[in-house]
């Protein structure tokens, strides 16, 4: 197995491409030469595209001040076309990870673009996830072809992460999730009050709830302990990412250390397209079962 500085000198025999969703650093992204495709925020009478024109900070800050409610879209097929073309010149396969199909276009568009390139071997994937969820799924598939695997074996490790992840998550308020049609299962705990904020997950590619909770320090609580209910060894493969909400992350990546004693964690932020649908204060976990 490579040292972590050698993944730039590994002839690869694939290469991996996901969307903005994965929520995926840019570090990270060049560290494991992933290709990230970025869908578009739409804010007042302004087009961005997710984290190459707009940060989270930058959006944010617009979104308290927007004056409609923000919505978004996919790239389109031709977007990939273009992706896909350049980055065979490179490989010979092609393995592209995307936001669960249940919540987007974003997988068919990847879709579109692969069958118009029938030549090329490439394997359009759906994460059944989203944000770090589905960025750490990415992250398992991208170090595997740094390692030199090849499709097969690729395909098999991003299998095995689905299988085994787990994404929970805490929203101020299910109203972004509503307006935004993205509530899955979750509009349940609609119309709860103020004080009771929702644990929710994503499960088979949707948004389910998973428990009220009276305040937000018991919201997030909450989530650890289902963490540490689930995972019996060390939490490796893990990420906690927050919207406008970095006093949360810190509570819970201390709640963490406090009932780990060894731990592989990714602090990110929750990127514009993501911000939309879940909204300020949004603190979600993602990790690995294993």
């Amino acid at each position: 197995m490579p040292f972590i500085g050698d993944y730039d000198n590994i002839m690869r025999k694939v290469l991996v491409v996901t969307d903005s969703t994965s929520d995926i650093t840019k570090e990270i992204a060049e560290k494991y030469n992933i290709t990230v495709v970025p869908l578009n925020v739409h804010m007042d009478n302004e087009v961005y595209k997710d984290q190459v024109t707009i940060s989270s900070d930058e959006f944010f800050e617009k979104l308290s001040k927007c004056k409609n409610l923000p919505r978004t879209s996919q790239p389109s097929p031709g977007e990939f076309i273009e992706v896909y073309h350049s980055l065979l010149e490179e490989v010979d396969s092609i393995v592209s990870i995307h936001i669960s199909e249940e919540m987007s276009g974003t997988l068919q568009s990847a879709r579109i673009a692969a069958q118009s390139i029938p030549e090329a071997d490439i394997s359009i994937i759906d994460s059944r996830s989203v944000c770090m969820g589905l960025g750490l799924v990415v992250i398992e598939a991208a170090k595997a072809a740094a390692e030199g695997k090849d499709k097969t074996e690729v395909l098999r490790v991003i299998e095995e992460a689905k299988k085994d992840l787990r994404v929970i998550f805490v929203v101020d308020t299910l109203d972004y999730l509503e307006k935004n049609g993205r509530i899955g299962k979750a509009h349940a705990f609609l119309g709860s009050l103020l004080s009771i904020k929702p644990v929710l997950a994503v499960q088979d590619g949707i948004i389910i709830p998973v428990e009220k909770m009276r305040g937000s320090k018991k919201a997030l609580s909450r989530l650890v302990e289902t963490a540490r209910e689930e995972v019996k060894g060390d939490f490796l493969g893990a990420a906690i990412v927050h919207g406008a909400a970095f006093d949360k992350l810190t509570f819970v990546r201390d709640e963490l250390q406090a009932r780990f004693s060894e731990m592989d964690l990714i602090l990110g932020s929750v990127g514009p397209v993501i911000g939309v649908h879940a909204g300020p204060g949004v603190l979600g976990l993602m990790y690995f079962v294993r």
